[in-house]
C-alpha cells in the first residue's frame, strides 16, 4: 500500500482520539508506520526549549528529557534550532551535522545511536512555535513521502490536540467556518478527514464524482485552507 494511503488510514484513527493516551498511541503507530522508531511532539509552546521540557506529546522517557536537559542540549541542539524557525519541513541523516561548528552534536546524535530523522516545524498563534520531530535508530533510507506524509500528521495531531484539550492557545475561528459548510459538506469532509477519495465519497454520500469535486473545492475556500490535510486537520480540532 502507498505510504500516503497508509498515513490517511491513520489521520482518522487521530481524529478519533478521544484523550491524550489515544492521541499518543495513535501517533506512535503511524511513526512506526512511517518507518521511524520515536517521535516528539510540541505545540503553541513560547520557546524552543519548552519542545523538551514540556512536549506535547512523545515517547521520550522522562529519564531521557530529563537528562537531555540537563545536559544542555535545549541550548545547544542545532535541530531544536531549526524546529524553532517556522521554515520547511527537514528530512536529515546523522552526517548532515558533520561539521566542526557542530561536532558536539555529531558526536551527541552519534553516541546515543540517532541515524537520522525528520523535522517539521509547525507554525502556531502569535508568537507560538511548535515541531514534529521524528527519529530513526536504523541505517536504511526513509521511504518515499515521508516527509509529506509526517507533515500531515504532524498538522492534524496539533489540531486534535488542541481538540481534547492538550494544546492552549490554537487560533480562533475554525468553529464558524466549519458551521459556514452545507450539511452536506460537512458530511464530505468528515470522510475526506477519514482518508477516503472524491470517488469514495461520491459512493458514500450518494454523490457523483462531479459534485463531490465542486464540494470540496468549496470546503478548502470556505476553510480558507489549500489543501485536504489542513482541511482534515480543521475537523480533527473540532
Amino acid at each position: 500500500m502507498h505510504l500516503l494511503e497508509v498515513t490517511a488510514r491513520y489521520v482518522s484513527s487521530i481524529c478519533d482520539a478521544g484523550n491524550k493516551l489515544e492521541l499518543q498511541s495513535v501517533v506512535y503507530a503511524a511513526v512506526r508506520a512511517l518507518g521511524f522508531d520515536s517521535f516528539n511532539l510540541a505545540c503553541e509552546k513560547r520557546a524552543k526549549h519548552e519542545f523538551m521540557t514540556d512536549p506535547t506529546l512523545t515517547n521520550w522517557s522522562c529519564d531521557e528529557l530529563i537528562a537531555y536537559e540537563r545536559e544542555g542540549w535545549s541550548e545547544r541542539d542545532p535541530l531544536l534550532e531549526y524546529a524553532a524557525t517556522g521554515a520547511g519541513p527537514l528530512c536529515w541523516r546523522r552526517g548532515t551535522w558533520d561539521d566542526p561548528a557542530r561536532s558536539e552534536y555529531h558526536e551527541y546524535i552519534k553516541h546515543v545511536g540517532i541515524t537520522g530523522g525528520l523535522t517539521i516545524p509547525l507554525r502556531g498563534g502569535a508568537e507560538r512555535i511548535g515541531a514534529l520531530t521524528l527519529l530513526t535508530f536504523s541505517d536504511r533510507e526513509p521511504p518515499a513521502d515521508a516527509l509529506h506524509a509526517a507533515s500531515i500528521l504532524g498538522m492534524v495531531a496539533r489540531s486534535r490536540g488542541a481538540a481534547i484539550g492538550l494544546v492552549t492557545g490554537q487560533p480562533s475561528g475554525a468553529g464558524a467556518k466549519f458551521r459556514s459548510l452545507s450539511c452536506l459538506q460537512r458530511e464530505i469532509l468528515k470522510w475526506v478527514a477519514h482518508g477516503k477519495s472524491n470517488a469514495e465519497i461520491a459512493l458514500i454520500v450518494g454523490q457523483s464524482k462531479r459534485s463531490v469535486d465542486y464540494h470540496v473545492i468549496e470546503i478548502l475556500k470556505k476553510l480558507e485552507v489549500g489543501s485536504r490535510a489542513q482541511a482534515a486537520a480543521i475537523y480533527a480540532s473540532l
